[in-house]
């Protein structure tokens, strides 16, 4: 019988693992996962991309301005646009959450991760995808993205301010044209100022008219994003003044053509148009005492 005392332990030694060479880590693109390039004729989300996301944007990075907004806790830190770009088409959507939550909460005011942040990234996501360096997916997955950080920061200024209702605003583009990230981003201005924000999309001017017909808007303003339906535009206006619950209620027009074009507000029938969709909240607060005059 084996004494227990004489009963040893071998400690089996693992042979030596190769260093495996260190992998520097790949922040570029991800690879389009197809090159062709469907037909913007006919493709509606194509057709938003390029019609109402990328002038609305452009727009925005040309003639948005806010003289009385506060900079950033560390004005020396510039916005990575580049580098947010990269976190928005990335495999983990959580980490461009916490870059904007970090830029939060550092004081920074979400009207600059607005303007200086993701109206920039989704212009070079429209770039990316004319120089055909990303695919359309990615494009659509970013831009979606885009939207649900914009309503999160959005709901996390209302939270943190206790803001007087001013009135309620409709903002949409003309029945069957798809909705874009500029308009996304014009109803947080609106919602930020105390507004009560309606947004489509609509399908058919039935399905508007239905609406303002039901539910009382102080005003409601409309997207332009280009001529091709202004005659369209023009009807639908006076369709919203004949069928709307407010008899005075008031129309707004913005988008770029009105930079070139003001003089389209009056011939569309509209009250003002706004070029600048940071102070449109300002523009619509000083139109309400007028409207209450209008028999």
């Amino acid at each position: 019988m084996t004494n227990r005392k004489e009963l040893s332990i071998s400690y089996v030694t693992a042979p030596a693992r190769p260093r495996l060479p260190v992998v520097p880590l790949d922040f570029s693109p991800p690879e389009p996962i197809w090159r062709y390039r469907p037909p913007m004729v006919g493709d509606g989300i194509a057709r938003s991309i390029h019609t109402q996301i990328l002038p609305q944007v452009g727009l925005a990075l040309r003639s948005m301005s806010f003289p009385n907004t506060p900079a950033p806790a560390d004005p020396a830190a510039p916005f990575e646009v580049q580098q947010f770009t990269l976190l928005i088409l990335g495999s983990d959507e959580r980490a461009a959450f916490a870059y904007v939550e970090n830029l939060i909460s550092r004081g920074t005011p979400t009207d600059l991760i607005f303007l200086n942040l993701l109206a920039p990234v989704a212009r070079r996501l429209g770039e990316m995808w004319e120089e055909d360096t990303t695919d359309f997916a990615n494009v659509t997955l970013g831009v979606s993205r885009l939207h649900r950080i914009l309503r999160h920061v959005g709901e996390s200024h209302l939270e943190a301010n206790n803001l007087q209702r001013i009135g309620a605003v409709l903002l949409t583009t003309i029945p069957g044209e798809q909705h874009s990230f500029g308009l996304a981003m014009v109803a947080e201005f609106f919602r930020h100022d105390g507004w009560d924000i309606c947004t489509g999309p609509f399908g058919s001017r039935r399905e508007l008219a239905s609406l303002v017909t039901e539910r009382w808007f102080d005003l409601i303003g409309f997207s332009v994003t280009s001529d091709r339906r202004l005659d369209e535009l023009k009807r639908l206006i006076q369709d919203v003044r004949r069928d709307s619950r407010n008899r005075r209620i008031g129309v707004i027009v913005g988008g770029p053509i009105l930079v070139d074009r003001p003089e389209l507000a009056n011939a569309l029938g509209a009250d003002m148009s706004a070029t600048d969709g940071a102070h449109a909240p300002q523009l619509a607060r000083a139109l309400l005492p007028m409207l209450k005059g209008r028999r």
